[in-house]
């Protein structure tokens, strides 16, 4: 592993060391535009995907997380408290010239969104209709050679799997790489560019 990820694996979290690598190198491929995470807590991924920001092109961290009370779908407890932390984790990583903490959920920000999204990261509520609508938010500012990663995406029961499924059968996206239990999508780059991609 990168040494420069040796700090970031110090963070509480629950991605495992393979992801945060494969999220530190494909941040290290956008060149302009923005990185969007939904899906936050602590700031484990925030941070690997900011140190790969920070050693390439320097382009913004966009972490959408509402640090609000709530349950998962695998038990684990989240809230106000892993704001705090969120801060004080970005801080002492030194990694806030580039990360920008939004802490409202997707459905609100993304109708006047303003900056094309070069990388799309999701690992928020992992509930189907969640996750489906975060996609649908999100798609319209995804620029045309944009990679999707979604987090526990080889799991049947939680809804990652259940979308790429269907972003994969809409016959606009391709799966790229499965890295551990994530699944990156690009799109079929022969393609129009649309944001009907659903199929049911």
């Amino acid at each position: 592993m990168d040494p420069a990820l040796d700090a970031v694996m110090k963070i509480e979290g629950s991605t495992s060391a393979e992801v945060i690598e494969h999220l530190f190198e494909l941040a290290q491929e956008i060149r302009d535009g923005c990185i969007v995470e939904v899906g936050s807590c602590r700031g484990r991924s925030t941070a690997a995907l900011a140190r790969g920001s920070q050693r390439a092109h320097k382009i913004p961290v966009y972490a959408v997380e509402p640090h609000e009370n709530f349950r998962g779908i695998y038990n684990g407890v989240f809230g106000e408290k892993d704001r705090i932390a969120f801060f004080e984790n970005m801080l002492k990583l030194g990694v806030l010239d580039v990360v920008r903490l939004v802490n409202l959920d997707s459905r609100y920000i993304t109708r006047a969104w303003p900056i094309p999204v070069g990388l799309l990261w999701i690992d928020g509520d992992h509930r189907y209709q969640v996750v489906r609508s975060d996609v649908l938010s999100w798609l319209p500012h995804l620029r045309p050679d944009a990679k999707l990663v979604f987090d526990d995406a080889n799991d049947p029961r939680a809804g990652p799997y259940h979308v790429v499924e269907e972003l994969v059968r809409s016959g606009q996206w391709e799966r790229r790489e499965e890295i551990a239990e994530t699944k990156t999508l690009a799109r079929i780059s022969n393609l129009a560019i649309t944001t009907d991609l659903y199929t049911s």
